[in-house]
């Protein structure tokens, strides 16, 4: 008897060791965390909850990848020959296409926070909605021999010759939110298909597939077009979802200039009662709207995207902005300017890198007295550091 208990012991520790090193194997490597910018006020809310959205449902799980377990130590015989010269700083050029509102702003800090930790140079350009400018930027990289470059919300007909110039010149390059015809040019995004279907879904289920609705949205940039997409097919599923008026525009203050949009949509369809932003800058020029037309009882607000701003937007008293489904535009930045030193140091990198997006609801930041990024990913750990690309020589350079 006490030799099959020890048998039966043995075979239980197996069991639980192999366990282990298959949940290791799973988890890869899994840097520290990263320290967040600096925390923003945000005005006192009052605890009382809207009735559109009951309950803040499961974040999403982030996509599965694969991840290489990190040394203990690093040293320059372990890295690859372009991060092994301390004296030598890989430069990066970070090209923008836009870089207006809180998104952005902290996609970029996001991305100057990565270049500090892996020693990098970091050039960053915005070429404030100007095609050419963006062009002329890219080239300019091109003539400065970067050794990667970050193409960030282009326009495929716009940069896609010019890119290839940057590859043919051995230029590595990847992108944020373009779409890009090569499948060495890996292209980073926020699953704008998966955004579109869960902010349609919510709206759709809220008001049981019968709404007035305001869509605000413009054409011609890749993560808007996705997020259209997925909102017409939502339109042909309930077709009790009647789009009174489609408005929008992205200019040097989209948030503004929606805003007096919206004002003239709101008068001319009074029985309005829901308004759908696929841009947070589109989301805020809504609510100011609402709030102006004394509508915030009647129209509500969903979007996309989520910052400092938005998060004290949405849970000041009376705010009609009830859900937006987002990421951490922080984390992405990180992810870019990560995926490039990958490139870089000759890691092989997916063509397609999907950070998975979270519903968040007027209701769950009320109820979690989030008043601010920090305290959101802290409440909602799906929207911290991404998972993707973390070959085990990056992992020891931000451990270290």
């Amino acid at each position: 008897m006490f030799a099959r208990k020890s048998i039966k012991t043995m075979y239980h520790l197996l069991s639980v060791l192999t366990a282990l090193i298959l949940l290791l194997a799973a988890v890869g490597c899994q840097p520290e965390p990263t320290p967040q910018p600096t925390k923003t006020e945000a005005p006192a809310v009052k605890t009382e909850a809207p009735v559109a959205q009951t309950e803040a449902p499961a974040a999403s799980e982030a996509p599965a990848v694969e991840a290489t377990q990190a040394p203990a130590t690093v040293g320059a015989s372990d890295l690859p020959a372009a991060f092994a010269d301390p004296s030598k700083k890989v430069r990066v050029a970070l090209v923008r296409k836009v870089g207006e509102g809180g998104f952005m702003e902290r996609y970029l800090a996001g991305a100057q926070s990565m270049a500090d930790e892996l020693g990098l140079e970091l050039v960053e350009s915005n070429a404030r909605g100007d095609d050419a400018k963006m062009v002329t930027a890219i080239e300019t990289a091109i003539q400065q021999k970067m050794d990667a470059i970050i193409v960030d919300h282009g326009q495929t007909d716009t940069v896609q010759s010019v890119i290839e110039q940057a590859m043919a010149a051995g230029i590595k390059v990847l992108t944020f939110d373009t779409v890009i015809n090569n499948p060495a040019v890996p292209e980073i995004e926020q699953d704008d298909l998966l955004i579109g279907f869960m902010l349609s879904k919510a709206l759709a289920t809220a008001y049981a597939g019968q709404a007035k609705v305001i869509y605000v949205n413009v054409g011609g940039y890749a993560p808007l077009d996705k997020r259209d997409r997925m909102w017409e097919d939502f339109k042909w599923r309930y077709a009790g979802l009647e789009e009174v008026a489609k408005t929008g525009a992205v200019t040097d203050n989209t948030a503004a200039d929606t805003q007096t949009r919206v004002e003239a949509v709101l008068k001319e369809n009074p029985d309005a009662q829901v308004a759908i932003a696929m841009w947070d800058e589109f989301a805020k020029g809504t609510v100011r709207a609402i709030l102006g037309a004394g509508k915030s009882d009647q129209v509500k607000v969903y979007s996309v995207d989520i910052t400092n701003e938005d998060i004290a937007m949405m849970t000041d008293a009376g705010s009609p902005w009830v859900a937006t489904v987002a990421t951490d535009s922080y984390s992405v930045g990180r992810l870019a300017v990560r995926t490039a030193a990958a490139m870089v140091g000759g890691e092989p990198v997916a063509k397609y890198l999907q950070v998975a997006p979270s519903l968040i609801t007027q209701e769950f930041l009320l109820s979690n007295k989030i008043t601010n990024m920090d305290e959101l990913v802290a409440a909602l750990p799906a929207l911290g550091e991404s998972p993707l690309v973390w070959p085990g020589w990056i992992c020891s350079l931000v451990n270290k």
